[in-house]
């Protein structure tokens, strides 16, 4: 906190002041503890690899170490247009790594991608609706559809333009927030995340909710001087986030943070901001509670039917609280019915009251297999179109949990190097990770569901890589830091 703010009026001074520090060390104990999972995490599959060693095998790693180091030179080198124009650079990296995926890899179109990609020919043949799962991505699908074909293949395009919209602002929060070098960082750990990029294949939900949920971090570091509209734009694109995915509500919380930590904030008008932003909230999502007092007679913001199923998947011990198709079975109803839903919910509810103790041991189990592994990008692409490429999917699970790794490391430095003022940015997203965590320790889990959390994370990275020196290099190839 600044010292105005602590002059103005000391006690709230200090009261902010404390709460950013137990949020730093919050931030710290997650980050850490993600950190030491996800080298875990790389410890299997590197014994896989090792394990079940062949020439092709080999091969593959080390045409990946290859471009691995490549890539690391050229960071690091930070000459010529990666050094005057960092954004443009990152941002044709993007370009180049998604159309790859796209090119070379098919569309998966199982499990929720298949719904979604049936939603969104539904949508363009009968205009917008609501249905039992979120219908925000496949609205945009449909707009898409609607003009180019309803062709998967538009839905990957449109996932390389939702990573164009992510990771510019990216770049442009994490440079205002630590500088232009730190934007360069964050913007090619980004660009570069091996599962970020095998999931532009995916016609998924993670990637326009992340977009969503930066787009509303972006808005309150460039509208920190008009506090009310920043709390009106937050609060809509909260609301989109809403139709896109029904965790919304658990991170709302962390924004309502921001009009309270801004520097020399009062708090009538912080709690004035803060009730505007909720409000627009809600009033967005006037059409999901009008659909779900007329469908389930009862007022919700929840745009599904699944919340009662995802508590009761989550709360099973024998899949560690991840999807079990066998567990339709023991719930009556006929699934995607409001009838379904609150039967699932009871016996979740029934189970958690029965067995307290062993859902302590379970959320612990759920915590390591949600933040540990990063292989949704492998699993759900190359896995799932091209599941007769056992090496390549190795190799590749290899290097995405590698840059996880590196990611979470940095991001864990980038932390420590901000201790002393912790900005609000970093605040918002230690305490929306927090909350993403209390709330998968109840509801289903898969890895896939940290995968919009990890361009926030490239944000504290970039201020890690930014504290990152290197030697002189010889003849030409001065010092990579030069220009910092």
């Amino acid at each position: 906190m600044t010292d105005e703010t602590a002059t103005t009026n000391p006690q709230r001074g200090r009261l902010v002041s404390a709460t950013i520090r137990a949020v730093w060390v919050l931030g710290m104990l997650l980050v850490g503890a993600f950190a030491v999972l996800s080298v875990y995490s790389l410890g299997v599959y590197a014994k896989e690899v090792v394990g079940g060693i062949s020439a092709t095998r080999v091969a593959w790693v080390g045409v990946a170490l290859l471009v691995a180091a490549a890539v690391w030179a050229l960071v690091i080198w930070n000459r010529g247009p990666f050094r005057t124009h960092p954004l443009v650079v990152g941002l044709l990296a993007i370009v180049v790594t998604r159309l790859l995926d796209v090119s070379l890899i098919g569309a998966p179109l199982v499990s929720d991608f298949a719904n979604y990609h049936q939603l969104a020919i539904q949508i363009t043949q009968h205009g917008l609706i609501l249905a039992p799962v979120p219908t925000g991505y496949p609205t945009a699908l449909a707009a898409v559809y609607y003009v180019f074909g309803s062709n998967p293949v538009n839905g990957q395009f449109l996932n390389c333009v939702i990573a164009l919209l992510t990771g510019t602002m990216l770049f442009d929060v994490a440079r205002k927030v630590f500088g232009d070098r730190a934007g360069a960082w964050a913007l090619w750990l980004f660009a570069l995340a091996p599962s970020q990029i095998l999931m532009t294949g995916v016609l998924g939900s993670e990637a326009p909710y992340g977009l969503l949920l930066m787009a509303a971090i972006w808005i309150s570091v460039r509208l920190g001087s008009r506090p009310l509209l920043a709390a009106i734009c937050i609060g809509c694109l909260l609301a989109a986030s809403q139709y896109v995915r029904a965790t919304t509500p658990v991170l709302i919380p962390a924004f309502m943070l921001i009009p309270f930590l801004a520097p020399a904030a009062k708090l009538r008008p912080a709690a004035i901001a803060a009730g505007v932003m909720v409000a627009a909230f809600l009033i967005c999502l006037l059409p999901v509670v009008a659909w779900n007092e007329q469908t389930r007679n009862e007022l919700s913001i929840a745009p599904s039917y699944y919340g009662g199923w995802s508590l009761f998947v989550g709360t099973d011990p024998a899949r560690s609280g991840e999807f079990n198709s066998n567990l339709f079975a023991e719930v009556p109803g006929t699934p995607g019915t409001p009838e379904f839903d609150s039967n699932a919910q009871a016996l979740a509810i029934k189970r958690l009251e029965s067995k307290p103790i062993q859902f302590v041991e379970l959320a612990i189990r759920k915590f390591r297999l949600m933040w540990g592994p990063d292989n949704y990008g492998v699993s759900w692409s190359v896995g799932t179109s091209q599941p007769s490429n056992k090496d390549e999917s190795v190799t590749f699970l290899l290097f995405s949990q590698a840059a996880y790794v590196g990611i979470l490391g940095l991001a864990v430095l980038g932390l420590w190097q901000i201790r002393r003022a912790p900005p609000t940015t970093v605040v918002v997203v230690i305490v929306m990770i927090a909350a993403l965590a209390v709330a998968h320790s109840f509801v289903e889990i898969q890895p896939r569901y940290h995968a919009f959390v990890v361009p926030m994370l490239c944000i504290i990275a970039g201020a890690g890589g930014a504290a990152l020196r290197f030697p002189r290099l010889t003849g030409r190839w001065s010092r990579a830091s030069d220009g910092a």
